[in-house]
C-alpha cells in the first residue's frame, strides 16, 4: 500500500496545470487548461518494471460543503488502485483524498505528504525560459504532438500544450526513459469512485 501511494504521489508532484494562452511559434505556451473529460495515460518504469497510469479530470462536485474540482488517477495491475482528489475551486486547497482498492475505499489524510495538482505553472516549465529545445512526439497509439524539452536534473523532461496534464516524457541522467505518454484525449474521462463511496470512505490509522 505504501509503495503504491508513494509512486502515485511522486507522479502527482511532477504534474502542474497552466491556464491556456495563445500559442507561440514553437507550439508550446504552457499546459492545457483543465476541463472535465480530459485524460492521459502514462507508462512509468520503476526498478525495471513498467506500470500504466491513467489520469482523468472528472469535473466539479460539492464535497464537504465546498465546490470542488475532481481528479482521478488509476494505476493498473492485478487489481486496479484508484486515487481520487478533490480541491476547492475558490482556494485550490485540497479538501478530500480517497483511495480505492478492490471494494475498499479508504480516506487519506490531506495533511500528510499529499499535494493536489498545481493551478499555476512552476518556473521549471515556463515557455519563455532560455535554452528550450523543441520537437514532436508520437504516442504508441499514433497521436503526434509538439513538445518542448527542458533540461532538468541532468536529464530531460518533455511537455506539450496539446496534452492534458502537459507531461509527455521524462528521461533521467542515465538517459533512461522513466515515464512516457501512452495515449490521451480531451473527452471521455469517467469517474470510477462514486460520490457515495467517496462520502462513506473508511477512516484508517
Amino acid at each position: 500500500m505504501k509503495k503504491v501511494i508513494g509512486v502515485v504521489v511522486a507522479l502527482l508532484l511532477a504534474i502542474t496545470l497552466l491556464p491556456a494562452c495563445e500559442e507561440t511559434p514553437s507550439g508550446y505556451a504552457g499546459f492545457m487548461a483543465p476541463a472535465a473529460g480530459q485524460w492521459a495515460e502514462y507508462v512509468t518504469s520503476t526498478e525495471g518494471e513498467e506500470s500504466h497510469y491513467k489520469m482523468e479530470f472528472i469535473g466539479q462536485d460539492t464535497v464537504d460543503g465546498k465546490t470542488c474540482t475532481g481528479f482521478e488517477m488509476t494505476m493498473s495491475g492485478e487489481e486496479d488502485t484508484i486515487m481520487q482528489i478533490w480541491t476547492e475551486v475558490a482556494t485550490s486547497q485540497a479538501v478530500k483524498y480517497v483511495v480505492k482498492m478492490g471494494d475498499q475505499v479508504i480516506c487519506m489524510n490531506v495533511g500528510q505528504g499529499f499535494e493536489p495538482p498545481e493551478t499555476e505553472t512552476p518556473g521549471t516549465y515556463e515557455p519563455n525560459l532560455p535554452d528550450i529545445s523543441y520537437g514532436t512526439y508520437t504516442t504508441p497509439t499514433g497521436k503526434t504532438v509538439n513538445v518542448a524539452k527542458f533540461a532538468i536534473g541532468g536529464g530531460e523532461t518533455w511537455v506539450s500544450s496539446q496534452v492534458p496534464f502537459g507531461m509527455v516524457k521524462v528521461v533521467n541522467a542515465s538517459e533512461e526513459t522513466t515515464m512516457y505518454l501512452y495515449d490521451f484525449g480531451t473527452t471521455g474521462a469517467q469517474r470510477d469512485i462514486s460520490k457515495a463511496e467517496m462520502e462513506n470512505c473508511q477512516e484508517i490509522g
